[in-house]
């Protein structure tokens, strides 16, 4: 391979053979080339093109082919359109840290190894709360950039996806789920009086969640924060709520969560304590249309710092608001009820 560099801006220029052919390429910044006065890049240019044109994809330059620009463009906007609105937030999260580490680069630029030594530093640095990437976070990251180079395959900007080629001993570092058993009560008796004594004392929208979620085993916080008023259904009688797909049906004192994980609906059916809640909450005139608003009336997106400062206080450890969704589920377990029925809840 060979690299010259022309006139005063040092115009970069590559001559090389593949397979008996002669090509030669400037990068003048035109015709859709890039411009490069740097030896360097433009050795890892030719690198690119050479890839390209052993697997048959030196197609015409287009915007798409730069990382950060598919991302934004293709891979979002089918986010947008198909997924439901907690995995397009992930994909938004995520993506901004790819964006940050290949953005910069094209698709075949980017290599196995590139993205071996991204996930083997992101395993080694710690989140913006200076704790530890956890390995499932990780392998979010991993799975993100395989749908991803899956998706520029289908739309024929590049023939393979490097994602492929990842060392194996790498993956295992990166399970795809860690299992976690933590429940309420488990290591005390008393948690649960102790969480709920600290709600009390500095909020009752944390207490009324964790009673919704510790009774109905709904998903905290997006979908027991999604929850209008007209959701619920504490009459001796079913009626119909309008959703984005359609009208639901909701039985006799049951609740219904607009738009699930899988972007579906479904009804939950609610347990004396859950009504009392849903009653009180019902009644309060000030949340307008939501169930839990904050003080300027608009809805609460989170509860994790005001959960973490609670278990603070109460004198619990490595709790989490998901956890009481965990014990809901021991709970019924724990009274012979069948797992398929657990499921269904």
């Amino acid at each position: 391979m060979t690299i010259r560099q022309r006139g005063k801006e040092g115009i970069c220029e590559s001559q090389f053979w593949v397979d008996g052919t002669f090509y030669q390429f400037t990068f003048n910044g035109k015709g859709g080339r890039p411009l490069i006065t740097s030896k360097k890049q433009a050795r890892e240019k030719e690198y690119e093109l050479k890839r390209e044109i052993r697997l048959g994809t030196n197609h015409k330059d287009s915007e798409l082919k730069n990382f950060a620009k598919f991302y934004d463009q293709i891979y979002m906007d089918y986010s947008r359109k198909h997924k439901t609105t907690v995995s397009t937030a992930f994909d938004e999260q995520f993506g901004k840290r790819l964006v940050e580490e290949f953005g910069d680069k094209t698709l075949n630029q980017i290599t196995p190894r590139m993205i071996e030594n991204y996930l083997v530093t992101l395993l080694t640095t710690n989140t913006r709360f200076d704790r530890p990437h956890s390995p499932v976070t990780v392998r979010r990251h991993y799975n993100m950039l395989n749908q991803l180079f899956n998706m520029a395959n289908r739309e024929r900007l590049i023939n393979d996806n490097p994602c492929r080629q990842i060392s194996r001993t790498v993956l295992k570092q990166l399970p795809t789920w860690q299992t976690r058993e933590r429940w309420l009560n488990k290591y005390a008796e008393d948690e649960e009086d102790r969480l709920f004594g600290a709600f009390n004392q500095y909020g009752e929208h944390l207490a009324a969640i964790s009673r919704i979620v510790l009774n109905t085993g709904i998903r905290p916080p997006k979908e027991v924060l999604a929850i209008r008023k007209e959701h619920v259904n504490l009459s001796d009688e079913a009626r119909y709520c309008r959703v984005e797909k359609g009208d639901v049906l909701i039985p006799p004192r049951a609740v219904l969560v607009a738009k699930g994980k899988d972007g579906k609906p479904r009804v939950l059916p609610l347990n004396q304590t859950a009504q009392k809640v849903f009653r009180i909450l019902l009644a309060d005139a000030t949340t307008g249309e939501w169930l839990f608003t904050n003080r300027k009336d608009e809805p609460i997106k989170t509860i994790k710092k005001g959960f973490a400062a609670a278990c603070v206080r109460a004198g619990i450890e490595n709790l989490r608001p998901y956890d009481l969704r965990h014990t809901f589920a021991t709970r019924l377990l724990e009274r012979g009820i069948h797992h398929y029925v657990i499921s269904a809840l």
